[in-house]
């Protein structure tokens, strides 16, 4: 690939950690990968180490495709004016723009055809609506488009016939719908499936391909079945057709397995599937079992990428002994794994591990260029941001990390759960340095250690501060609880650690919803007696949000907070007076 250097602005994005599971995990040309991390696509060169950023969407991205030869990439978002951007994945430049495709919804669903040149886009809203776009065009509208009645579901995966760039099909949970543009606008068929139609629970739909043989389609079940349809045609495939859509209708129901089948696709002259086994399996076009793949490590499968076909070389003959192609493959799991298959010896090699629910505690340690990650599926991994690379991560299982802190020497790591509990980790192994505390009766939102890491302290959603003091345990450093305290009626936006100004004694403040500025005396606190030292209103109407020691640019010494209503107020530490 070649991305020539452009000119950086003063802050742009290095390097974007984690992805988005449950969107599609692209392989691209060169080992590279492509998937989406929040509002931008990512082209990552594994081997490398090193990321492409194609930065353009205000909104989080919903969707995303990518042509055959992996030459242009298509993505989408969801939110106040939401774009469609066609990105030359070559150079890394959006070579063109569609502005309020689907206004005040969004795009839910979203491919390309094959030969590059129409793409299909699905709103997000209760009613959807179904465009077809040449983006190639400068046209600023779809070349036709319709509604659907929300009757038919939520219509969330769509995919082009690969010889007919005039047809496709899109599914919910409950409907199929096959479609046919040209001349005539765009036309659907919505053919029925119960039941009763084949004397078998069918299940949900999850995925459809169109069939290699041109006159059959596939859909994939949550009940492991493949919905076979038999598609009519009355136009050829090389010119634009002229005729009306001809009805489509269910032929077969064939239970592949008794697990939900979650992908499913095709590849040349096989048939492939994935499961929430994180089973891959390969058919051929009568469904007949061909290969297996699986790991058992491997979680319910996302989406499933071939490398690119290579050329044929010189001499080839067009028949093997292989019963498919031997295609190296990516998978991408709900659980966010992705992994590397090479399908001559079936080795699953572990490319990618993330967060598979939201990223909320960060922290940077005082003296590496270290930055620990917490996640509320119990994810922690510390990342050196200047390698770049993973150093070391840990999962915990019972609970979600909610909040992060290292000690001032860079010692210890201390993480809050939503269950409540205190874990004070080694900040290389992440193994446990003395007992789990569980003096919270509700999440620990925040943890915070003293400059002489004496004391740490924790608030949490039950409106209380929790204390602890550092001991000596076969002497080894050491914390063990002192005491603590239901401070605020209203949740605690702030707890901060500072120094006093006629000596070295940690002191502690708290900063809840409530407008209550609360210094605790922690010398005259002891064993389930945290002492209040002052309580403070420091607003009047505004909410508080945050507190922040100021710059110290003279004798006095002064907290920053800030509030609801967008100011910021300075207060004189010693005497909490506003200046």
């Amino acid at each position: 690939m070649h991305r020539e250097a452009a000119v950086q602005p003063q802050q742009s994005l290095s390097w974007a950690l984690g992805y988005n599971s449950s969107l599609a995990v692209h392989s691209m040309e060169d080992g590279m990968l492509l998937y989406v991390c929040a509002h931008t696509a990512v082209i990552h060169d594994v081997l490398g180490s090193r990321q492409y950023h194609l930065q353009g969407h205000a909104n989080a991205i919903s969707c995303l495709c990518v042509t055959e030869d992996r030459r242009w990439v298509a993505t989408a978002d969801q939110g106040p004016d939401p774009l469609v951007i066609i990105w030359d994945a070559f150079s890394g430049i959006p070579v063109r723009t569609i502005f309020d495709s689907h206004a005040g919804s969004g795009v839910c669903a979203i491919a390309i055809s094959r030969d590059a040149k129409c793409l299909v886009t699905i709103s997000a809203g209760r009613v959807q609506r179904v465009c077809v776009w040449r983006w190639t065009y400068p046209d600023e509208s779809p070349v036709c488009d319709v509604e659907l009645s929300p009757e038919f579901g939520f219509q969330d995966f769509v995919i082009f016939n690969p010889q007919n760039p005039y047809e496709f099909v899109s599914n919910s949970k409950t409907q199929v719908i096959f479609y046919l543009w040209g001349d005539a606008g765009l036309q659907y068929s919505t053919p029925p499936l119960t039941k009763q139609t084949f004397g078998s629970a069918v299940g949900h739909f999850t995925q459809s391909a169109f069939h290699f043989d041109a006159t059959r389609a596939l859909t994939g079940t949550s009940a492991g079945k493949v919905v076979v349809w038999d598609v009519e045609r009355k136009w050829g495939l090389a010119k634009e057709p002229q005729g009306r859509l001809r009805g489509v209708k269910a032929t077969k129901l064939v239970p592949m397995q008794e697990e939900s089948l979650t992908v499913l696709m095709v590849l040349e002259s096989c048939i492939v599937t994935g499961d929430v086994r994180g089973q891959v399996k390969f058919y051929n076009g009568h469904l007949q079992l061909l290969a297996c793949y699986e790991h058992n490590a491997t979680g319910p499968i996302r989406s499933i990428s071939f490398s690119k076909a290579p050329p044929d070389p010189p001499g080839a003959s067009s028949t093997s002994s292989q019963p498919f192609t031997a295609r190296n493959f990516i998978l991408s799991t709900s659980d966010a794994t992705v992994l590397r298959v090479a399908t001559d010896g079936t080795d699953f090699e572990k490319v990618m591990e993330e967060a598979k629910k939201a990223v909320m505690a960060i922290a940077c340690h005082p003296r590496q260029a270290w930055l620990a990650m917490g996640s509320h599926c119990g994810l922690l991994k510390v990342w050196d941001y200047q390698q770049p690379q993973v150093l070391v991560s840990r999962m915990f299982p019972s609970a979600g990390i909610q909040c992060l802190s290292y000690d001032p020497a860079g010692s210890f790591l201390a993480a809050g759960f939503t269950d409540g509990s205190v874990h004070v980790l080694d900040a290389i192994s992440l193994l446990p340095c003395c007992e789990v505390f569980r003096f919270s009766r509700g999440p620990v939102t925040h943890v915070h250690f003293s400059h002489d890491s004496e004391y740490l302290a924790t608030a949490d959603e039950k409106y209380a501060v929790t204390v602890y003091r550092r001991v000596l345990q076969n002497e080894l450093r050491c914390w063990e609880h002192l005491a603590g305290l239901h401070s605020h009626y209203k949740p605690i936006r702030s707890i901060l650690f500072g120094v006093q100004l006629d000596g070295s004694e940690p002191r502690l403040l708290s900063l809840g919803e409530d407008r209550q500025l609360v210094e605790y005396d922690l010398s005259s606190s002891s064993k389930d007696q945290l002492v209040v030292l002052h309580r403070h209103r420091v607003e009047q109407d505004a909410v508080p949000l945050c507190l922040a020691w100021y710059p110290q640019f003279s004798t006095e010494s002064f907290v920053l907070t800030a509030n609801s209503c967008y100011k910021m107020k300075l207060y004189n530490a010693t005497t909490k007076m506003c200046r």
